[in-house]
């Protein structure tokens, strides 16, 4: 049985006493794993940045330990409402019955006890390890000889909210010293003004359709961005190879073409601000690895692609309300997710290696839409119908379906001939396509056996189909 601490807390930021918390636990206490876990809503409804940016940035921190031993659970994250203790070790022992748990928290924390949900039934199913926190020595003798309690060492006088206090530029410099080196710089970009991540300034380098369109949407939003473009011909600065003020910028966006993207994160590796730096690409099919030389100069590296078609600032807009897919190192995630949150938009994570999947999906059910409603058109066109009534007539129908779609399962929004099994009307349209439109005829066959072998239909069946879309005379 595997004894597991589970370590709570907002982790916001995570800072180098948590560091030592989890040595401590690893080294001293009677355990095999730890597992922290970021609260999602808390109970007390304190404010907290967006839940992926602080996990980004613990697992970040934490990277110098065995992942076998030390993970972050986002458990808290699956559950709907406020984040209870008792409720979130409940959930974990029913999912994880052969693991022995104990909970650790810390001093300040056994002096709101009071305030805990079920605190008393907690303690006699889970013990407890007690760090000691200074001003808190009262609670922690209060509990001392309690069965449920083990106390564990004094953690230095830190806390993440003087730490959000001195990023923001408020707070005594002084407890930035317990930023791990891992974390710093993206903590530096992310936390600022206002203590919550993220902030900018941002800066978007490029000005393809999808990068002024992130620009935008990153304006409308509150977040401080700085625009560059190569050619001065589109409004650029032409201040040499790179704007002077990107060093100013902790997040780095590269809104340019895909074929562009290797060359110019070469370029930037050597920068003398590359190290530390958060940079995201917003190409589909590529992942983080394209951005290779920047990673290899210590910089944070990621990709944040919107499953939406974008066509420059004009379509900001329509970011709100669109799936992102966030991917890359840690940092660099959690810094796309909270981007991606702070547009309006809604952000997944995508795993490495699969953009090629991601992008795949966007290209198989969304573009492939313009060449299908292009041969529509040229059949109503044979019909003696204009270009723009054709149009008009179809696009209900098209719509009507993506609604559908968006609704229920796919097989149970096909509708039409293939889902009834009408073969009838499928040589009928094989015959139409042969003799009105041929160039979309084999699109026509492919997607028809395709559907077919998506509903499984039997080999006699299958036979059938075949001989339905064989044009007549051949």
């Amino acid at each position: 049985m595997a004894r597991v601490a589970l370590y709570g807390g907002a982790f916001d930021p995570p800072h180098s006493a948590h560091v030592f918390a989890v040595t401590w636990l690893l080294g001293a206490a009677d355990v095999d794993e730890v597992w922290l876990l970021p609260t999602a809503q808390h109970t007390f409804a304190k404010a907290m940045s967006p839940f992926e940016v602080r996990c980004g940035l613990l697992e970040a921190a934490l990277a110098p330990f065995d992942p076998a031993r030390v993970r972050v659970c986002r458990v808290e994250a699956e559950r709907p409402g406020v984040s209870r203790t008792f409720d979130t070790l409940s959930a974990l022992a029913e999912r994880y019955p052969a693991h022995d748990f104990r909970l650790v928290i810390g001093a300040d924390n056994l002096a709101e006890r009071h305030r805990w949900h079920r605190f008393d039934e907690l303690v006699t199913r889970w013990p407890v390890i007690a760090f000691g926190r200074p001003g808190f020595e009262g609670a922690l003798a209060a509990v001392e000889g309690a069965p449920w309690c083990t106390a564990g060492p004094t953690l230095p006088d830190v806390s993440s909210t003087a730490i959000r206090a001195a990023l923001a530029g408020v707070g005594d410099p002084a407890a930035l010293r317990w930023l791990p080196a891992a974390v710093e710089d993206a903590a530096r970009g992310l936390y600022g003004g206002d203590g919550q991540a993220p902030l900018g300034p941002v800066a978007v380098l490029g000005h393809g359709r999808a990068g002024a369109a992130f620009a935008a949407a990153f304006r409308a939003a509150g977040i401080a961005v700085r625009t560059w473009n190569r050619s001065p011909q589109r409004g650029a600065d032409a201040d040499g190879p790179w704007p002077t003020w990107l060093a100013d910028c902790r997040i780095w966006v590269l809104g340019i073409s895909d074929p562009a993207i290797a060359e110019v994160a070469a370029t930037l590796a050597d920068h003398p601000a590359a190290a530390g730096r958060t940079v995201l690409h917003l190409a589909g099919r590529l992942g983080a690895e394209v951005l290779a030389p920047l990673a290899a100069v210590g910089a944070h590296t990621g990709s944040l692609h919107a499953m939406q078609s974008l066509r420059g600032a004009e379509s900001a807009g329509h970011l709100r309300g669109a799936w992102c897919g966030c991917e890359g190192d840690g940092v660099a995630r959690a810094a796309a997710r909270a981007l991606a949150t702070r547009i309006g938009a809604l952000p997944v994570d995508v795993p490495a290696g699969a953009k090629g999947a991601w992008h795949g999906a966007a290209v198989l059910s969304a573009n492939f839409i313009t060449p299908l409603a292009a041969g529509g058109q040229a059949l109503l066109q044979t019909m003696g119908l204009d270009p723009e009534t054709a149009r008009q007539v179809l696009a209900p129908l098209q719509r009507g379906t993506v609604e559908h779609t968006a609704r229920v399962p796919a097989v149970e929004a096909l509708t039409g001939p293939l889902a009834r099994g009408d073969l009838a009307a499928v040589a009928d349209h094989v015959a139409a396509l042969a003799a009105r439109a041929p160039t979309f005829l084999p699109a026509y066959q492919a997607l028809a056996r395709t559907t077919a072998a998506w509903l499984d239909w039997p080999p006699a069946q299958h036979a059938a189909l075949e001989a339905a879309l064989t044009p007549p005379g051949e």
